[in-house]
């Protein structure tokens, strides 16, 4: 794998991770909620999540998925449930709390850690899309288990950047908007985001 290919796929990944999603209305509702603090469980739920959806993709799961409809459709319910469980309590946050760094048992990192795992892990289109995304990029003729080590390596290095660029992000801001009127606005926002995202989900059909 050439310099310039590897340059290629990393800011092609780049583009593709900055563009937030469900994951990342999650992270930076969290991370207004809960600070700084809440960093370190959101990104290593992200990476874990992705690493799994990595290692499936390599280990040829996309195929079972693509082959086995019912495999696909109760891994994809499963995930669509759970986006719409979380849009749910965003939701239910919204309505009647402000932002505010909670401390004690308020804060459950191990909490945050499954919930974006969790949306991660269950996402048969990630397992897909890695699949036919990280191949493009692969020298014929040379060693193809090194090259997706170092593009799977890489991804997951992009990825831990992003999802701690919004967290950071979220949590300086915090301290910004930390009105009722701002915390109401953003969890009802983006609690209907992830309902719609677990409901759009659902309706997908393979391709």
């Amino acid at each position: 794998m050439s310099i310039e290919l590897w340059l290629t796929f990393v800011l092609t990944a780049t583009t593709i991770l900055v563009i937030p999603g469900p994951t990342i209305i999650y992270v930076v509702g969290q991370s207004l909620n809960h600070g700084k603090k809440a960093s370190l469980p959101l990104s290593m739920g992200v990476i874990s999540g992705d690493a799994i959806c990595i290692t499936l993709s390599l280990l040829g799961l996309s195929t079972v998925l693509s082959i086995f409809s019912a495999a696909f459709i109760v891994v994809k319910y499963l995930g669509a449930a759970y986006l719409i469980y979380l849009g749910l309590k965003m939701v239910m946050t919204g309505s009647h709390s402000a932002f505010k760094h909670t401390k004690g048992s308020d804060f459950r990192p191990r909490v945050l850690f499954k919930d974006v795992f969790i949306v991660n892990a269950l996402n048969p289109k990630g397992i897909i899309f890695y699949s036919a995304f990280m191949p493009q990029f692969i020298t014929s003729g040379q060693d193809v288990l090194w090259q997706l080590v170092i593009l799977a390596t890489t991804f997951l290095i992009l990825a831990l950047i992003n999802v701690l660029f919004y967290s950071l992000l979220a949590s300086k801001m915090s301290h910004t908007f930390h009105s009722a009127t701002f915390s109401k606005a953003f969890n009802l926002t983006g609690g209907i985001s992830l309902i719609f995202a677990g409901v759009y989900s659902a309706t997908l059909h393979r391709k």
